[in-house]
């Protein structure tokens, strides 16, 4: 459970860190690896008809405009029909914008293109211990839900446990799901070893767990955990041609699991007894499997 709590943590930080754009091809509106009729269609589809858009402005602004409009379907198709210019690059192969110098971007990507973002990523206001500890203050607790079925657990050669099972009817957030509460988050900023250290605690409360022991069919036990532990986000900083330090690369999270502290308490017979005394692998096993 802590691991879903701390990647929905993650992602909002890092919203706030940085704004990244993922190479593409401009003029390819549907993102499906090329430029043809399908794609000026797309864009007015997503303008005028209210279809979903796939997320890649940057390669809807076919004449590098700045904008994403009517302007770049009619460009798309002078070009491809009328012997009109070139879409500007990146164009004919996946590239990054030349003229990142507008709002758009590019959070997804078309088909054979790499979603690693493009340039250097700069901070969009100072990062310091006041910013953090603003940005992660919150009034009202914080849900999380936990998927239906979000992990199947060998506790022992005869005993698994199903971790909210799908066919229970409770629901999280109006959907289904068990819900997880975040009850703190407290984050400290070490630039001497370029991370971010996330401290978090919270609680499950009457998740149901199905256990099959193999010889005694299945229980569901009634199970409240609390929870807390500590997540570290390196980065890379570094100087731009002025002198000024900036943020350079986000690596990946890593688990502090020497901080990890969970307390499970079970409830429902003699089976869920047993899942309590197998608390320590019952929690590895289900750390591993949610990562």
């Amino acid at each position: 459970m802590r691991i879903k709590v701390v990647l929905v943590f993650v992602i909002s930080m890092l919203g706030a860190w940085q704004a990244q754009s993922a190479q593409f091809i401009r003029g390819d509106s549907n993102l499906d690896g090329q430029v043809d009729i399908s794609d000026p269609v797309a864009l007015l589809g997503i303008l005028f008809l209210g279809n979903e858009d796939p997320g890649c402005a940057d390669a809807q602004d076919a004449n590098d405009s700045g904008e994403a409009d009517i302007s770049d379907a009619i460009f798309t198709l002078a070009y491809l029909f009328s012997g009109g210019r070139m879409p500007p690059p990146p164009f004919g192969e996946c590239g990054c914008d030349e003229t990142d110098d507008d709002a758009l971007d590019c959070q997804t990507p078309p088909d054979g293109c790499s979603a690693d973002p493009c340039g250097i990523v700069e901070p969009s206001q100072c990062i310091d211990q006041e910013f953090l500890t603003e940005m992660v203050r919150r009034e009202v607790a914080p849900i999380i839900c936990i998927a239906p079925d979000a992990a199947v657990i060998e506790v022992t050669d005869t005993m698994t446990a199903t971790v909210c099972p799908a066919d229970e009817d409770t629901m999280c957030e109006g959907e289904p799901g068990c819900p997880v509460a975040v009850t703190e988050i407290t984050t400290e900023l070490d630039m001497d070893n370029e991370r971010l250290i996330g401290h978090m605690e919270g609680n499950v409360r009457g998740l149901t767990i199905r256990v099959d022991s193999g010889f005694g069919g299945d229980t569901d036990c009634q199970v409240d955990i609390d929870f807390s532990g500590d997540m570290i986000i390196p980065f890379v900083t570094g100087f731009d041609d002025e002198d000024n330090l900036i943020l350079v690369e986000i690596l990946p999270i890593e688990f502090d699991r020497d901080s990890v502290v969970i307390e499970l308490d079970a409830r429902g017979g003699f089976i869920c007894s047993l899942l309590s005394g197998f608390q320590d692998l019952f929690v590895e096993d289900l750390i591993g499997q949610l990562e």
